[in-house]
């Protein structure tokens, strides 16, 4: 059988596609599994058998007619018995409404926005723990006939370019064998709502430094390179790992060959979750009970403060209404630190 399973954006939300695909071929190995999503993220799916990743660049296939080319060109890898929409988009809704009338069953996931809207209003908020997405995307294949259960990590798995860029990027500079703990820092976020105050990034790596004469790895994009430089300067043995040059490939290098990971709530963590890592990912405006947690992390992977405003939304694409930023400005460098050391206990890494 061949399923089409679609799922486009976002990279995080992508990424954690991977542990429900595991679980599905690893249960039922005649199955064959035609992924369709953004060309930049296949690196995911590496080594998944029976995974089939169409990558494909969204500006070329815009409106009613780009939906048709598209399906034109991904019906040519068909036929698929079954289709399963991950992402319930406008794109997918109208990508599946062929598929509909071909009679090939669609299924499609319960992005649970009832729920998440009762979690995020001021007034009687429901703060209940929903389910995880890895979780909803395995109840969409449920309903399609497949269920099953996540298997151990790691899951995604780093293929033979992803260590060729990293090592590159480390004899660039300068760095060869580890001698000392590896701390990767993400300091930022899709929305700015979600990244914790620059001032507060800047004393975390100084005390990370300090504490535990880390090598400190800080992870984010060229229009971030500024404030990178300002994080970064004057701390020995801090650098910064660019994804515009090194692409998600080589980032994924890097990462793996990191102690832990700390970031927001954000790829980069989910990421690193996914390469079973340790991480501390901050949570301010939006919350782990939504259902994007680290993967398969326990409670050590998450630091954020009680406040009867939280969440205040699902992606941080809104703005602080107490206009304090009360969630972040009270998470403290110490805080981390702390967490830091309790990960350093339980994982005995140094």
């Amino acid at each position: 059988m061949n399923l089409l399973v679609i799922r486009f954006s976002a990279m995080g939300d992508v990424a954690l596609l991977v542990p429900a695909l595991i679980a599905i071929v690893a249960k039922y190995p005649n199955i064959q599994i035609t992924l369709l999503t953004r060309g930049n993220y296949t690196p995911f799916f590496y080594n998944i058998p029976n995974v089939h990743v169409i990558g494909f660049n969204l500006k070329k296939y815009r409106g009613l007619l780009g939906v048709w080319r598209l399906f034109k060109e991904v019906e040519k890898l068909g036929p698929f018995q079954k289709v399963i929409d991950l992402h319930s988009s406008l794109r997918s809704f109208l990508f599946t409404i062929i598929y509909k009338f071909k009679k090939t069953p669609v299924f499609k996931i319960n992005k649970g926005r009832k729920e998440k809207e009762a979690q995020i209003r001021k007034k009687n908020k429901l703060l209940i723990k929903l389910p995880h997405i890895v979780e909803r995307y395995l109840k969409v294949f449920e309903k399609a006939g497949f269920p099953a259960e996540t298997r151990k990590g790691p899951w995604i798995n780093i293929d033979t370019d992803s260590k060729i860029f990293a090592n590159e990027y480390f004899k660039s500079i300068g760095v060869g064998k580890k001698d000392t703990l590896w701390v990767g820092f993400a300091p930022f976020a899709g929305h700015k709502l979600k990244e914790w105050p620059l001032y507060k990034s800047i004393k975390l790596v100084n005390t990370i430094k300090e504490e535990f004469n880390a090598k400190i790895f800080l992870f984010g994009s060229k229009e971030e390179a500024q404030s990178l430089e300002l994080i970064k300067n004057g701390v020995e043995n801090c650098f910064i790992v660019s994804g515009d040059k090194l692409g998600i490939r080589g980032e994924l290098g890097v990462m793996e060959k990191l102690d832990m990971m700390i970031g927001m709530d954000s790829s980069n963590i989910h990421l690193m979750a996914l390469l079973k890592k340790p991480v501390i990912a901050l949570y301010g405006t939006t919350h782990p009970y939504s259902g994007f947690s680290p993967f398969a992390q326990d409670d050590t992977g998450v630091l954020q403060v009680d406040l009867p405003c939280r969440p205040c939304s699902i992606y941080g694409n809104t703005t602080c209404y107490r206009k304090d930023f009360a969630c972040m400005e009270m998470i403290d460098p110490s805080d981390v630190i702390k967490r830091i050391r309790v990960i350093l206990n339980v994982n005995t890494l140094w």
